[in-house]
């Protein structure tokens, strides 16, 4: 859960970024919701379902903040001045259209709203709220806040490294159990559902997990969802996953050898691997390029003569979105800033004979980083 001064200092860049004298924003990305009021509806429940939300702030300060009374829920606990919840069901008469109930609601309110400049984001606004302001009002100015919303969540507040913080506490959990309780005979999908065992009970509530759950030959590949092949004595097992609570999630990996202790060769490309995510953390600071980072993760594993094996992205950044910037990539037009969180990922996969990747996050400093995961980086499992 976000905190209500996080909120309140995302609204105070956002207006600083916004100086052509807008009056209004219209926020419809469901994301933004969250990140700009805390308004987090539960994927797990029957009230989100094919719902939304629509907020609109003021400069003057004004949040103001439109869901259905389905969703009272999430308007209880969303930080606003003022709440609007339309009547939507009661369970007891047929409903209307929801979509069209929220948009007539919110035009409803901005009809009240002072002011002949209004910013929204044109990537998520429903046209019929786009087109009901420009009808009510005849010459209003509208200006797209969505690339300057987007450039905002890069810098993360306290709170929204509290809430990342609390999705790699589950997924380390999740991920130490694994490594302790998976065995040969088991499959991949036995595996995923254990890691969202363990996470949603660290956590204490309902979880969501994604990500890679591969093993043996399959790795070899770079990852893939869960499946119904059998785990044997000596595989290797990839596990590459994001626990989301609250819209946020953490992204690290780690790769083990299931019932056996690590070959000679398997444990040469771990060190390549651990090598090549000490030399990309070296450079982690402000002010440096991405493209500089992934440099150095790539020299790494070219002075072992394993560069042409890795064939992704050196890390990205990550938060409400996955991936997010910045992107750590050979031609990234992007530099490293304080408040950055990102990961570091190399990794090598060499056709019939192994494949492993490695992953940890990182809240980038002025002066360097601190790590934000204390997940295992280790080959064996025990």
């Amino acid at each position: 859960m976000l905190t209500e001064l996080g909120c309140l200092t995302r609204r105070a860049r956002l207006w600083k970024l916004v100086t052509d004298g807008t009056d209004w924003i219209v926020i419809t990305e469901p994301a933004h919701l969250t990140y700009f009021a805390n308004f987090i509806p539960s994927p797990f429940v029957f009230n989100s379902q094919n719902a939304g939300g629509i907020l609109i702030l003021g400069r003057d300060g004004s949040a103001i903040m439109i869901a259905d009374n389905v969703q009272e829920p999430f308007l209880k606990a969303a930080f606003a001045t003022e709440r609007v919840m339309p009547l939507w069901y009661r369970c007891v008469e047929s409903a209307g259209l929801r979509t069209e109930l929220l948009v007539g609601t919110a035009l409803e309110r901005i009809a009240r709203c002072a002011g002949s400049s209004f910013g929204y984001e044109a990537a998520s606004a429903p046209a019929a709220l786009v087109d009901g302001v420009r009808a009510a009002r005849p010459g209003v100015q509208l200006a797209d806040v969505g690339p300057l919303v987007h450039q905002l969540r890069r810098a993360k507040e306290p709170d929204e490294v509290a809430a990342l913080r609390n999705s790699l506490c589950a997924a380390t959990a999740a991920l130490v159990a694994a490594m302790r309780e998976i065995r040969p005979g088991m499959t991949e999908f036995d595996a995923y559902r254990l890691v969202q065992r363990v996470a949603g009970e660290t956590a204490g509530r309902h979880v969501l997990v994604y990500g890679d759950f591969v093993s043996g030959p399959r790795c070899e590949q770079g990852g893939g969802p869960p499946s119904s092949r059998v785990i044997q004595a000596g595989d290797l097992v990839l596990l590459d996953f994001s626990v989301v609570i609250d819209r946020y999630r953490g992204d690290f990996c780690n790769t083990f050898v299931c019932g056996a202790r690590a070959t000679d060769r398997q444990r040469e490309l771990y060190d390549a691997c651990v090598a090549a995510m000490a030399a990309g953390e070296q450079r982690l600071r402000a002010e440096t390029r991405c493209r500089d980072v992934h440099a150095a993760v790539r020299q790494a594993l070219a002075d072992r003569k394993l560069a042409e094996f890795f064939p992704h992205h050196a890390g990205h950044g990550i938060g409400l979105g996955h991936p997010e910037p910045p992107f750590i990539v050979p031609e990234s037009s992007e530099t490293l800033a304080a408040g950055d969180v990102v990961t570091l990922e190399p990794g090598v996969y060499l056709p019939g004979v192994a494949g492993m990747r490695f992953e940890r996050n990182y809240l980038i400093t002025k002066t360097g980083y601190e790590s934000l995961s204390d997940h295992p980086i280790q080959i064996d499992a025990t």
